[in-house]
């Protein structure tokens, strides 16, 4: 599913008459809803009062040798929700320009996995050539009182790994709604607004490409057609148990029981990728060798409940349908 796209427009790039006499009024409405400063750019335009689901922001202030001064960037919003036709109707209402040839300058792209929960990812997600992961508790869905690691993320923005309780975030997004809601308006539930129910529990494995790393197949809006055979999450290993038991003190020794024990209890508390890291930094790089003897004291707890392979094929099934529609 391509869950978020933001487009660079060229500063040659002509805005349609509703646009422009649109964003002309909204200069006038700083700090509102419809006009927005941007640290980067100009301002902000919120488009959605004229139909167009999408913020544009609008010409790139001056910075010393920077190729792209002065151009803008469309941001399409609730692009998740949205089919393909619908994608190209909301660019080429904005600008008079062939969205196929607009560069992107974002793109994020998910599986959602139904029946996984956010904790099963931890002690198994590992994501290749990231220095850096982090594992955020409850911190930006708190007010719903789950326990438990709620996102696990790798890299840095604009190039990140996410796995996030989707549930959770749409049970946030359904708060906000409400205390929008007028008192006479019917009551929001979550399947009217999200279609899923409250006991749901679905996982969204999100790439998120920006800057200099959009992969050249997909660089540009004309090659979303591509995004079928295109995979994401290379970077991604999912590290699946060998159903092996674990060994025992007779079996194993006191010594070697209580390293591999204490090793098994890290890698619950820390998840897969922060333990790695932190067994290459205090092994002098030796990580692999402890990992080799150690192993069945490592291997992930639970049911194998999918792949690599797995995430991929739903990925690819959606952005299909989504494109075709």
């Amino acid at each position: 599913m391509i869950d978020k796209i933001e487009l660079r427009l060229p500063r040659v790039t002509v805005l349609r008459p509703l646009v422009r006499e649109f964003i002309a009024e909204s200069r006038h409405f700083e700090y509102s809803a419809r006009a927005m400063i941007s640290g980067r750019y100009e301002w902000v335009t919120n488009l959605r009062p004229v139909g167009i689901d999408a913020l544009l922001h609008y010409s790139l202030k001056r910075k010393e040798n920077d190729p792209h001064e002065g151009e803008s960037k469309l941001e399409l919003l609730d692009t998740g929700t949205k089919g393909y036709s619908d994608l190209v109707a909301q660019v080429e209402e904005t600008v008079e320009y062939s969205a196929d040839d607009l560069d992107i300058m974002r793109i994020d792209l998910c599986a959602d996995m139904y029946g996984v929960p956010v904790e099963w990812f931890l002690g198994r997600l590992r994501v290749r050539f990231k220095r850096i992961a982090h594992e955020y508790g409850i911190p930006k869905y708190q007010r719903i009182g789950k326990a438990g690691i709620q996102t696990v993320s790798a890299g840095r923005r604009p190039n990140i790994v996410r796995v996030y309780d989707k549930v959770a975030e749409c049970k946030d997004q359904l708060r906000k709604l409400q205390r929008k809601r007028s008192r006479d308006a019917d009551e929001l539930t979550l399947d009217r607004e999200f279609g899923i129910s409250e006991t749901a529990v679905i996982t969204r494995v999100e790439r998120q490409f920006g800057g200099l790393r959009i992969p050249q197949e997909i660089d540009c809006f004309g090659r979303l057609s591509r995004l079928p055979e295109f995979n994401p999450f290379t970077n991604i290993e999912i590290c699946n148990g060998t159903g092996a038991n674990t060994p025992t003190i007779p079996e194993c020794g006191l010594d070697t029981w209580l390293s591999g024990s204490r090793l098994h209890q890290l890698q619950a508390e820390m998840g897969q990728q922060q333990f790695l890291s932190w067994l290459s930094t205090n092994s002098a790089g030796n990580a692999a060798r402890y990992r080799k003897r150690y192993a069945d004291f490592l291997q992930p707890e639970g049911n194998d409940l999918l792949t690599t392979e797995t995430i991929f094929q739903t990925y690819r099934e959606s952005v299909i349908k989504q494109l075709a529609a």
